[in-house]
């Protein structure tokens, strides 16, 4: 790995200088050089006791120094001068400022904030020929104080505190593609966006609602994304959908040297093969449904046999969320397995899981899992029937919310998880989301995903405060050991509007109107999943349409309105999400 050059712009005592360099003594791929346009700089004497390198350069011959020279990041660190335009083109430069800007530009900051008895702290922002009028990174309050040393003191030590770590960010800043046309995508899309190490975002088949939110990839295969996504220097993978972690697309990122927020081809069995993961959790003593896997109709009377009630129907394999059934009789059982083992969902129905039925309180819970340790979310409520108070066919989701309260102690859980995940020899550094429910005999696993699950996630994103890149690297480089996981102590809430029809044959083709109103109006926020945009018109292209989301205390009345004054005539949305 090449080095990354770093040339600090100083002209006084250096103590920013000093913090910058102390921070970064021990990593070996950075590169401090400094300039300093006094001769007699007490930063220079700092340069030297730290072996840095270091120029004296006059104003004026600046432009002609870094002629020839190029830097990865430019720093100003008390250097009191307005740097040519021709100077500021050569990168990305950075300023820290003894105000909360716009206050207080230019010199003597401090002293006029404390004279006019003002809040006031630290900016850092990206440099323009404006005085101090670049775009802002952070900012960051001091506390209270009494003397105007006392308030030097403080900014001093908030500078030389947040200044080496935000240079560090802007030096590590990543580029990220994210896989996938679904609400999901769109959700991490824009908690990804939101991050302070984000460089750039690309987006592989976003659908029409958030494609304008990063640069779009046109692809013919995975391959071919995979040696487009290296030369444009994308850093991070992140797989959305569980399709293609099941076709191997993290594996053909990997073999391209591409890191990926995702599970291999082999891991992604978890998901995609019902019975792998049944053979697992009993080989760890994870509490799952007593089972038996039926390939042949004739193999279907015995089978039935051996449950006293109508068992639960799985197609071993992927039907994108539509591949379970909860028969009322035997007789539909039996009709429901002959229809799954002559291909109703394909190849991901030649074999089939009959289960028994479990009765209790379902809910999920999304853990990360970095190769060897596990950091779990908070536990949320997914409602998987298509119609209030549990009714009808199961859907994709039509709804959720979280946290939700459980009341089994998950512990022991937790641990078997951690020890059936490492005992794979296999490439797994993201979501391991379990499917549960807690019964009178104590909770089970209904079933495994590799990915976050929609509409959980539409929830979820909106507890967590943590930088999602940050999330992503810790997951990535296995050290989860270092994330300190923050949850918003509330409660987000998220309801899907659907077509009428969903989820066997949804309607298509409606306009949607008053999106933007309802957001504005409501607070909610909406995520896109099946929609066509023309002639910035919203249309209905798919089962499940629109995602509205809200956190807190008059969150659900809030969605509730928002969906009613949105004008769609064919909505269909479940009325008792959250209660």
């Amino acid at each position: 790995m090449s080095k990354k050059k770093l040339l600090i712009f100083a002209s006084g005592k250096g103590t920013n200088f000093e913090a910058i360099v102390k921070y970064f003594k021990n990593s070996p791929d950075i590169l401090i050089e400094l300039l300093s346009d006094k001769k007699d700089a007490p930063v220079l004497n700092l340069a030297k006791k730290y072996n840095i390198k270091s120029y004296f350069v006059q104003f004026e011959d600046i432009i002609k120094f870094l002629k020839d020279k190029n830097y990865d990041l430019y720093i100003l660190s008390g250097f009191m001068r307005i740097l040519p335009e021709e100077v500021i083109n050569k990168g990305k430069f950075l300023n820290i400022h003894p105000s909360i800007l716009p206050l207080y530009k230019g010199k003597d900051a401090i002293k006029r904030a404390f004279k006019d008895k003002k809040e006031t702290g630290v900016t850092i922002h990206y440099v323009t020929k404006e005085v101090d009028s670049g775009g802002i990174i952070i900012q960051k309050k001091v506390d209270s104080y009494k003397t105007l040393e006392e308030l030097e003191e403080k900014i001093h030590n908030l500078e030389h505190k947040i200044y080496p770590k935000i240079i560090e960010n802007e030096l590590n800043k990543k580029n990220i593609l994210i896989i996938g046309s679904g609400a999901r995508e769109h959700v991490l899309t824009e908690k990804i966006k939101q991050s302070e190490f984000l460089n750039k975002l690309y987006l592989a088949n976003p659908n029409d609602g958030f494609k304008n939110s990063g640069e779009i990839i046109e692809y013919k295969d995975y391959e071919e994304l995979a040696q487009i996504s290296k030369s444009l220097g994308v850093d991070y993978l992140v797989v959305g959908p569980e399709n293609p972690m099941a076709e191997g697309i993290v594996d053909i990122f990997l073999k391209k040297g591409i890191k990926a927020f995702g599970c291999d081809k082999y891991f992604s069995q978890l998901e995609s093969k019902k019975s792998f993961a049944k053979e697992l959790m009993q080989k760890f003593n994870i509490k799952t449904a007593p089972y038996i896997t039926v390939n042949k109709i004739d193999e279907i009377d015995n089978a039935l046999k051996n449950f006293s009630s109508p068992p639960v129907i799985k197609a071993d394999g992927l039907c994108m969320g539509k591949g379970v059934y909860i028969p009322d009789s035997f007789h539909s059982a039996k009709e429901i397995i002959i229809e799954f083992l002559k291909g109703k969902f394909n190849d991901a129905s030649k074999k089939v899981i009959l289960e028994k039925r479990l009765y209790g309180d379902e809910f999920s819970l999304f853990s990360l899992y970095d190769g060897k340790n596990l950091v779990h979310f908070p536990y949320l409520k997914d409602y998987k029937k298509e119609f209030d108070n549990n009714k009808g066919k199961n859907t994709g989701g039509m709804g959720s919310y979280a946290p939700h309260k459980i009341k089994s102690d998950l512990s022991d859980y937790k641990i078997n998880l951690l020890k059936m995940l490492n005992s794979i020899n296999a490439y797994y550094k993201g979501i391991v989301y379990s499917g549960l429910i807690e019964t009178d005999e104590g909770v089970y696993v209904l079933e495994y995903n590799v990915r976050f699950g929609d509409p959980e996630i539409q929830s979820l994103m909106q507890l967590i405060e943590n930088d999602f890149i940050e999330i992503i690297e810790k997951t990535v480089n296995s050290k989860l050991n270092e994330l300190d996981l923050k949850i918003k102590n509330d409660t987000a809430y998220t309801v899907i509007m659907a077509s009428k029809g969903y989820p066997d044959n949804p309607k298509k083709g409606a306009e949607i109107k008053n999106i933007q109103e309802v957001k504005e109006k409501h607070g909610v926020k909406i995520y896109y999943s099946g929609v066509k945009i023309t002639d910035d018109k919203f249309y209905a292209s798919g089962g499940r349409v629109l995602s509205v989301t809200k956190t807190g205390k008059n969150a659900l009345s809030d969605i509730y309105n928002a969906i009613c004054e949105i004008e769609y005539k064919d909505k269909k949305y479940r009325h008792d999400i959250g209660d």
